[in-house]
């Protein structure tokens, strides 16, 4: 690499400027702005919202098929240490989907998606898990738990964590639609596992999305033959640390052939002028040239 002079650095520096919003040059129809204010507005009040058919039946149909060998490596697994789990049978997830499928890449830059995250969490926000999901019957239903438990800040707080579901099946009462406790999201006192719950059914090509600070869990599945297949992506604002290391997680090569909006969305992106750069110069850029 070549040695940097003061000219150089003088150059990076006046050149710094704020980032461009994630959503910068996307278009959406005016249909579709109503459902991100209504859902944004949702969100806020009640702390989540379901969007019916954000994805068609062939999209849908599409995901399943790239995804099958993904969700054939799901099930249940046994718990019985009530301490560090909810015991009972559980389902196991499988995370990291950036590094294991490209089925994901576009959906997961989807105007509507961002500019309701957006919505949520401000100008700046970025990936921090994907996971793909399917509890089979016999599954067990979650505790009930906050998404954004891992960052230790006073309740309540502003928004930090937007997390979805994307129902790839249908949702519903005896195959475990997701449990929820409307206006949680609020409350300052201590997560209470025995409160009352909403549950949200809905079809395939759904989505669910909801503020992490949400009280929420999946439900039990009590059917024979049913399976609630699921993509989760989790957003969070990017001056906090994401669930899950993208850098590391995700090998150069495969980063270097994604849409730049994913890249930026995935972390390789600067927050406000200074945080996430290198050599004074936009992540991006400098993965680039190197």
């Amino acid at each position: 690499m070549k040695e940097k002079t003061l000219e150089d650095y003088v150059k990076l520096i006046e050149g710094m400027r704020m980032p461009e919003r994630l959503t910068a040059g996307l278009k959406i129809t005016q249909k579709q702005q109503t459902i991100v204010d209504t859902s944004v507005a949702e969100i806020k009040d009640k702390g989540y919202s379901a969007v019916p058919s954000f994805l068609t039946q062939n999209q849908v149909d599409d995901l399943c098929t790239q995804l099958e060998p993904i969700f054939a490596v799901t099930g249940n697994r046994q718990v019985d240490d009530k301490k560090r789990g909810w015991p009972g049978y559980q389902t196991v997830h499988i995370p990291n989907l950036y590094a294991k499928t490209r089925a994901i890449d576009e959906l997961s830059i989807d105007p509507l998606l961002l500019f309701i995250v957006e919505g949520v969490l401000g100008r700046a926000f970025q990936m921090s898990v994907a996971v793909a999901m399917s509890p089979g019957p016999g599954s067990d239903k979650q505790g009930l738990h906050q998404d954004d438990g891992h960052y230790p800040v006073p309740r309540p707080h502003q928004p930090l964590v937007a997390n979805t579901l994307i129902a790839l099946d249908d949702f519903t009462l005896e195959n475990g639609a997701t449990m929820l406790v409307p206006e949680s999201h609020k409350w300052e006192k201590e997560l209470d596992p025995k409160a009352e719950v909403s549950r949200v059914e809905m079809k395939a090509g759904s989505l669910l999305i909801w503020d992490g600070a949400v009280w929420h869990g999946g439900g039990e599945n009590k059917t024979k033959n049913e399976i609630r297949r699921s993509i989760n992506l989790n957003f969070n604002v990017s001056w906090l640390r994401q669930q899950e290391n993208q850098y590391i997680g995700i090998s150069r090569e495969v980063i270097r052939n994604m849409p730049e909006r994913l890249q930026r969305l995935l972390g390789y992106n600067r927050v406000n002028y200074l945080c996430g750069g290198v050599d004074y110069q936009d992540p991006l850029e400098y993965f680039r040239a190197n």
